[in-house]
């Protein structure tokens, strides 16, 4: 306000100066149209001076522009439909997810970023209430959500370039492990579907997207072979860590009904926390990569750090891998191969034992008229093997022909593309945890599933009418060398004979 109000009075001022000094030069000519270029600088640079004091203003392209800032709202989306032949599963649409971006440059060195994701979200709503009064006080509240739903803050970091090689991240950064997890927007992906190694059937860590809070460099180094590409990161890191359950059920018995009320605590890898590291230990990841020419890229990664929490015994979780991007005549081969080790996973049960004392614990409470109510809460441990290791390679081939140029898949198109695509993957898990029991503080039974094998195949076509936007139609089978997929992966509901699926979809993802 005072720099606005001091550019009016100098405005002003300004526009009342010619005046003096016309009557003073007895109206020369010459002199006015000296004073009056004079005065135009002034009112420019005045201006200039109020827009680099914060004043805002829209570009055409729809950024915020704040003086010297440049701030740009997007985003993408993706929408799936899908059927397949398993019995418990039913065909569906499914919103995968909504993604809002935010990208601020205060200038050529400072940068900000965020995504939040609203994964198959649709709705939540919180009612909550108390009440006072002659039959005593109550509070309550009561939440009502889309099943399946989720929101999650995957990027949200700052950028310092030190110099043209060098930049300082801080924040929410995604782990630089192998090469989907930092390319992992649907829209750069022709398939309706994330890879098992990333996501379906985990062998990263934790499934992408994946980030963490930490603070390290990266950046782009020129070379003789060709531009490096480099992050190397210290991270909260991946911790086991619960989810809360809570159910209310009716069950027979005899000739009344007890109401059964459930709490359980399941353990397994998540993510590591933004409020507060659970194990006081920084982990470590990094990825080098060499691009020799645009459409060649060779790297290797890692990571490493304590996934135990402060309560257990240490334990550390290690991985490893090699990814890559090549062309040859017109075809793209893309692929990613990661190993990830837990460590010894006995000790790892043993000392969870040992700080959740009882598995399960049991209270029943009885009324007067006889009813009875029982309360069982348990605690669990699950999502853990000894070591995962798994593949991905995909071919595409891009084209289009010009017969298409004026046809509706072409026309008002700068630059679409059809591309063909094949994907094959596999995911091995080695002494997988299947049930654990334990009472008073020692493992009573400890069950592992010794190795087995996820396997996928996906054929699909892609439709790009910008290299952004893209349809997608895919066949996919999914098969293991068990009796059932069943708890093998995170999203197909298999019976327990059902040891394939083969599925049939199609989705769009965009950008904006």
């Amino acid at each position: 306000m005072i720099k606005r109000t001091a550019f009016v009075f100098g405005l002003a001022g300004s526009l009342a100066t010619p005046i003096v000094i016309a009557e003073e030069a007895s109206n020369s000519d010459e002199q006015l149209w000296q004073v009056i270029e004079e005065q135009q600088k002034r009112i420019e640079t005045l201006e200039d001076s109020m827009n680099s004091s914060g004043e805002s203003k829209v570009s055409d392209n729809g950024s915020v522009q704040s003086g010297a800032r440049d701030f740009h709202i997007g985003g993408y989306g993706s929408i799936r439909a899908e059927s397949n032949n398993l019995d418990a599963d039913q065909d569906t649409f499914t919103f995968r997810r909504f993604v809002l971006t935010g990208d601020g440059k205060i200038n050529d060195r400072l940068e900000a970023y965020f995504e939040l994701e609203f994964e198959r979200f649709g709705a939540i709503e919180l009612e909550k209430g108390a009440s006072a009064g002659s039959d005593g006080f109550s509070a309550g509240q009561a939440i009502e959500g889309t099943n399946g739903s989720e929101i999650s803050m995957e990027q949200a970091w700052a950028r310092y370039r030190i110099n043209d090689s060098v930049n300082l991240d801080m924040g929410a950064l995604l782990v630089p492990l192998g090469r989907f997890n930092i390319n992992h927007d649907d829209n750069q992906w022709n398939l309706t579907r994330r890879t098992l190694v990333d996501r379906g059937a985990p062998v990263l860590p934790n499934k992408a997207a994946w980030p963490e809070l930490g603070l390290g460099f990266s950046g782009l180094v020129e070379t003789r072979a060709g531009l490096v590409d480099y992050r190397l990161y210290a991270v909260n890191g991946v911790n086991l860590d619960f989810e809360f359950e809570g159910e209310v059920a009716a069950e027979p018995a005899g000739n009344s009904t007890i109401g059964v009320t459930k709490f359980e605590a399941g353990f397994a890898p998540s993510r590591g926390g933004f409020s507060n590291d659970l194990n006081g230990n920084k982990a470590i990841t990094g990825r080098l990569g060499l691009l020799p020419e645009p459409g060649q890229e060779f790297a290797v990664s890692g990571y490493y750090g304590r996934y135990t929490p402060d309560f257990m015994d240490s334990e550390s979780v290690w991985s490893v891998a090699v990814d890559g991007l090549h062309t040859f005549g017109g075809f793209e081969f893309e692929y990613e191969v990661v190993h990830t080790d837990w460590g010894n996973i006995d000790d790892v049960a043993a000392s969870f034992a040992r700080a959740a004392v009882d598995k399960e614990v049991e209270a029943k409470i009885s009324a007067e008229g006889g009813e009875t109510t029982e309360v069982v809460s348990e605690i669990t441990l699950g999502g853990l093997a000894e070591s995962r290791t798994g593949y991905w390679i995909e071919a595409r081939y891009p084209f289009w022909p010009k017969a298409l140029d004026n046809t509706f898949l072409g026309r008002g198109f700068g630059n679409p593309s059809l591309e063909p695509t094949v994907r094959m993957e596999q995911v091995v898990v080695r002494n997988r945890i299947t049930g654990i029991e334990f009472s008073n503080r020692q493992i009573t039974n400890l069950e592992k599933e010794k190795s087995s094998i996820v396997n996928r195949v996906t054929l699909g076509l892609a439709y790009r009418p910008v290299p952004d936007w893209v349809i997608s139609f895919a066949t996919e089978y999914t098969w293991t060398d068990e009796q059932t997929l069943a708890g093998l992966t995170n999203f197909i509901p298999a019976g327990e004979d059902e040891d394939s699926v083969l599925a049939f979809s199609t989705g769009v993802a965009y950008t904006f």
